[in-house]
């Protein structure tokens, strides 16, 4: 069974971004002007050489650590959505393997993998979308399930290899609600986040004490220089909690594994 899980944009948290974004470039900018008119150019143009040399290299080692913590946090976050695949594909296989138990048990546990399938529409992605700790009701309807196919004798060839099969999905299905668990958590700690930040300072202070004859062209490279570097800074916050903020995974693959039930033999 293959699903696309599809990403989300929340239209009103990207916009509020933007808003912040616009208004910390607006900021540093309106700071860049009133230095320029407390310090005279001819001053700060004495530095360029030595300022232009430090600058370079500060710019190489931010750039590389902004770039690292870029590729970092959307490699976790394509390694999510393959994940929420995965962990979809083994219920859905599960709940097709299990027509080799008796049909008191196939609809024992048929019935507790569609509660599990609700349970993590409802209230696992909710909660991973505020950021909140997710229940153990879901972990419990997983090793119920678990529990009856362990414990299941078969009396035939057919119903132990169903019962291999069984086992193997659930197990797919564990490490993959466990992994799912564990991505949900932010991926940039907060000693990476101090030095993003200082970093960005760093780069903003150098903008301010450069001379240049053409002020307004100044402003103009700072605004850039700012506006890059909070998108960026967007682009790691957001990936770096897939499933939660203004760019989100969506449930989609579990709604359309509880849509096909019916249609599972």
């Amino acid at each position: 069974m293959t699903v696309l899980t599809r990403t989300l944009l929340n239209v009103p948290e990207a916009l509020g971004e933007l808003v912040v974004i616009i208004a910390v470039v607006a900021g540093f900018v309106a700071l860049h002007a009133v230095l320029q008119r407390r310090f005279k150019t001819d001053v700060l143009r004495r530095h360029n050489d030595v300022a232009g040399y430090l600058f370079s290299a500060v710019g190489v080692l931010y750039a590389v650590l902004l770039g690292f913590s870029v590729v970092v946090v959307w490699q976790k976050y394509d390694a999510t959505v393959s994940n929420v695949e995965t962990e979809v594909d083994a219920a859905a296989d599960l709940y097709h393997v299990v027509d080799g138990f008796p049909n008191q048990l196939r609809d024992a546990i048929r019935g507790k993998l569609a509660g599990y399938a609700r349970t993590v529409i409802g209230v696992e992605w909710p909660a991973m979308a505020a950021n909140r700790d997710v229940p153990d009701t879901g972990a419990n309807m997983l090793d119920a399930i678990s529990y009856s196919i362990d414990r299941f004798a078969p009396v035939d060839t057919r119903e132990g290899n169903a019962q291999q099969a069984a086992l193997r999905d659930q197990q797919r299905l564990f490490d993959a609600r466990r992994e799912r668990l564990i991505y949900a958590a932010p991926a940039v700690p907060a000693v990476l986040w101090f030095a993003l930040i200082m970093g960005a300072l760093s780069m903003v202070a150098f903008c301010y004490i450069f001379g240049v004859e053409n002020r307004p062209a100044q402003l103009l490279m700072t605004a850039i220089l700012v506006g890059l570097i909070a998108i960026l800074f967007c682009v790691v916050y957001e990936f770096a909690t897939p499933f939660s903020g203004s760019v989100t995974i969506s449930s989609d693959g579990w709604s359309y594994f509880t849509q096909r039930l019916h249609d599972i033999r």
